[in-house]
């Protein structure tokens, strides 16, 4: 019960704070079927909450077991689906729990549950991948060659990708190729740690090929940069998202150190240009295709209604802002602390809306205050247009006393993309 509610309520937010959810392979989990499904980790407990709302299916997943220590605690994260795992730094001591937590998700997969498992087994921002934790290969096996087996058991690839950590980003989350555990099973029974450290190597080459990541975690910044250009483009077809996103990491790595340097200051040259001109990337691109003058009638019929949205959700929203600038230290963790809060604050809020509308105007007035979320997402789609709109109006303007501006600048974007190799 408590499990559904969160995934209401985490749904609700979500669709509110990513500005664009592209959801792909998602048929490829079948009903029924246990699976332990891989992902990235790029934005600590984010992670397993974008996962848990959109792939349609119950999750299982491991956390670290620290949080785990009083029973309250206990008690509502297990009911949310979470299973405690420990390391060295929760304590020696705390290891051997780990015995129960692997019998857990054991036992979870022998039901035809998911469990999500992060193989690299911490967060970061870093596009580059860590090497992997034994944990995922060796719960696989015992669950699919012990205590009589479980048929049908799968590994699942899963890609996760934040354009950046804030309130607006762009989530694409794509199932990839999935990994059959069937030809292990003769040496796992006379070899089982020497199959545990092939399966392990298996499934990061597999892994690689799904997943968004660069060969070099310092060229993350550049990466990350392009992709988000890349969501300006009009007409985005989200199937082709992935390989877009791998094309340019791929491109990236190939470039000399000098190559990636130039590559650099070409994209601060291109941002400075735009800055210096007041302009935006998306209202280069809108000019280019007319695109955004087909919202004329929205952006100035709903500006009431979009004030009204900001108004009613600026006191949550900007306390929600607090709490995350003042207790978040690092990046990965922001989207997932200003995201949570900003569901729970919300809800308080939109319940104490709720009774005081009832309290005043009667029961009718509930169905009302019931659609406040949705004047939130209308007031951020007003936005992100308005601002667009504003943008191609000034380049035309701009067009009739300096024709090659936009020129200059659309050949400094399509620059950026041309990898020659």
């Amino acid at each position: 019960m408590l499990y559904r509610f969160a995934w209401v309520l985490m749904w609700i937010t979500f669709k509110i704070f990513f500005r664009r959810i592209d959801l792909i392979g998602l048929h490829k989990l079948k009903s029924g079927n246990p699976s332990i499904v891989i992902a990235n980790h790029p934005a600590s407990f984010l992670d397993a909450m974008v996962l848990a709302v959109f792939l349609k299916r119950a999750v299982h997943f491991y956390v670290r077991g620290d949080i785990f220590s009083h029973p309250l605690a206990y008690k509502v994260l297990t009911m949310l689906h979470m299973i405690p795992i420990y390391s060295m730094e929760h304590g020696i001591h705390n290891l051997s729990k780990n015995k129960r937590t692997f019998e857990r998700g054991r036992q979870l997969l022998k039901k035809g549950k998911l469990l999500l498992i992060f193989p690299e087994g911490f967060s970061r921002q870093s596009k580059q991948l860590e090497p992997f934790k034994k944990g995922a290969a060796r719960v696989a096996l015992q669950t699919a060659f012990e205590g009589g087996g479980v048929k049908n058991l799968s590994i699942q690839t899963v890609a996760i990708n934040y354009s950046f950590h804030n309130l607006g980003s762009n989530l694409l989350i794509r199932l990839g190729d999935a990994l059959s555990i069937a030809g292990y099973e003769k040496q796992y029974q006379e070899f089982p740690a020497m199959a545990i450290g092939k399966l392990t190597k298996e499934m990061s080459s597999v892994f690689q090929e799904n997943v968004i990541h660069v060969e070099d975690g310092s060229r993350t910044n550049l990466a990350e940069s392009l992709m988000r250009l890349v969501y300006h483009e009009q007409n985005l077809n989200h199937q082709s998202l992935f390989e877009r996103f791998t094309g340019i990491c791929k491109s990236i790595n190939k470039l000399s150190p000098d190559e990636f340097i130039c590559r650099e200051k070409e994209l601060v040259d291109y941002e400075n240009a735009l800055n210096e001109n007041n302009f935006t990337d998306k209202g280069i691109l809108a000019l280019k295709n007319r695109d955004s003058l087909r919202w004329f009638c929205f952006i100035y019929c709903l500006a009431p209604i979009a004030v009204f949205g900001k108004l009613v959700w600026l006191i949550p929203g900007r306390f929600s802002v607090w709490v995350a600038n003042k207790t978040v230290t690092r990046i990965d963790f922001y989207t997932s602390v200003l995201s949570g809060v900003l569901a729970f604050i919300g809800l308080f809020w939109w319940m104490g809306l709720g009774l005081l509308a009832y309290c005043f105007f009667g029961s009718w007035a509930l169905v009302f205050t019931g659609l406040l979320p949705l004047y939130s997402y209308l007031y951020l789609d007003w936005k992100d247009k308005f601002v667009d709109h504003v943008a191609v109006r000034k380049l035309e303007k701009i067009n009739k006393f300096q024709p090659q501006l936009h020129k200059k600048l659309l050949e400094q974007r399509n620059h950026l993309f041309s990898f020659n190799h």
